[in-house]
């Protein structure tokens, strides 16, 4: 699902180039954030347009006019959008993982590994919405082109925070999985066994569960998970 993933991330720099280039900067980049709609990403209207991204079909939208972009190039993909919104559009200043088609190669992903991931989107988007309608610290659900996670941060006060999201996979956790973290994070010490999933410690301190576990279990893991972090955080 690697490949899949990879192409998926640097096909979404397209229209995430409308919220880097033609959205006011805010402090945590959320001008360049998606959200999640029916099945694809967008960005915030500009001009009473929007552009998005088509996860299963990997199919670039401005409005409702699609842009496959299986057996086309990032150039061409950038070359749409900017047509569409009559400006050119900033290229990601941030490090993604590398794959060919960040040097012109065209786009050919695997089509079951796109409709996985389009399925654990999607399941996201239905676990997370309760987790945001429930709970009154937690923010709007969104998904951050940088590290391609969909997520809602609850912030508690006190400089505390509970994340929850799903993440497609990265350099330290290669397959994809849902996350639950917390800030400050705690002495590991403190981090009693779980009834699914694991405590991950390298660079950032939270709990992890392979998307392979499925929605049901990562709706009870994620909210195990937020208690045991508003516990550990209180």
């Amino acid at each position: 699902m690697w490949d899949a993933r990879v192409q998926l991330h640097w096909a979404a720099q397209i229209p995430a180039g409308v919220g880097r280039t033609l959205v006011a900067q805010r402090d945590d980049d959320s001008n360049t954030a998606f959200t999640w709609e029916n099945g694809a990403l967008w960005q915030e209207a500009v001009g009473g347009k929007r552009a998005g991204i088509h996860l299963r079909d990997l199919t670039l939208i401005v409005d409702d006019e699609p842009f496959p972009m299986r057996g086309r190039t990032l150039d061409e993909g950038f070359a749409f959008v900017e047509k569409r919104f009559g400006a050119t559009l900033k290229r990601p200043d941030v490090d993604l993982p590398d794959h060919p088609v960040a040097h012109g190669a065209r786009f050919d992903a695997d089509q079951e590994h796109l409709d996985m991931l389009a399925d654990c989107y999607a399941s996201t988007e239905r676990i997370l919405g309760e987790v945001v309608q429930t709970n009154a610290e937690a923010s709007p659900l969104l998904c951050w082109p940088h590290h391609f996670d969909l997520a809602t941060l609850l912030i508690l006060g006190g400089g505390k925070t509970i994340g929850a999201g799903f993440a497609p996979g990265d350099d330290e956790i290669r397959d994809s999985y849902w996350y639950v973290n917390l800030w400050p994070y705690p002495d590991p010490a403190q981090l009693a066994p779980l009834s699914d999933g694991r405590w991950h410690t390298a660079g950032w301190t939270g709990a992890v569960l392979p998307s392979s576990a499925g929605p049901e279990r990562a709706r009870a893991f994620i909210c195990e998970v937020i208690g045991r972090c508003r516990g550990l955080l209180a």
